[in-house]
């Protein structure tokens, strides 16, 4: 065995080291799930157990987003939707929780002229990300 085996092996035993860049197929996968919006263009995404549905509005220096959060599959709306808004500074994000480590990333483009969407999986629980 060389140094530079032994180096390698000693890397990946850190903790510390953060793991190997993804592969390229999940790199396309993760851009292909971005969808960008433009002022009132209606967005419906489902992420895990949750539907959101919304639009947003442009102000200076911030995306002024409204959300109606939903059950997935609860098409007859048996449980009324929850409507929330969010104040999203250019260049910010906001990411609302889904259930099972999922949740909706919403972006603040810098000119606060869209936002860009995105699901997010494999979450840790909110617990252990303070």
């Amino acid at each position: 065995m060389n140094f530079q085996s032994i180096a390698f092996i000693a890397i990946l035993a850190s903790p510390n080291v953060a793991p190997p860049p993804a592969p390229v197929a999940d790199h396309r996968a993760l851009v292909a799930s971005v969808s960008t919006y433009k002022p009132l263009a209606g967005f419906n995404h489902v992420v895990g157990k949750a539907r959101f549905v919304g639009f947003f509005l442009s102000a200076p220096g911030l995306c002024d987003v409204t959300v109606f959060e939903a059950v997935a599959d609860d098409e007859s709306l048996a449980a009324p939707p929850l409507r929330v808004e969010y104040k999203i500074a250019a260049g910010g994000r906001e990411e609302i929780d889904a259930g099972d480590g999922a949740a909706l990333a919403i972006a603040c483009t810098i000119d606060a002229d869209a936002i860009k969407i995105a699901p997010q999986y494999g979450r840790p629980p909110a617990a252990a990300r303070l």
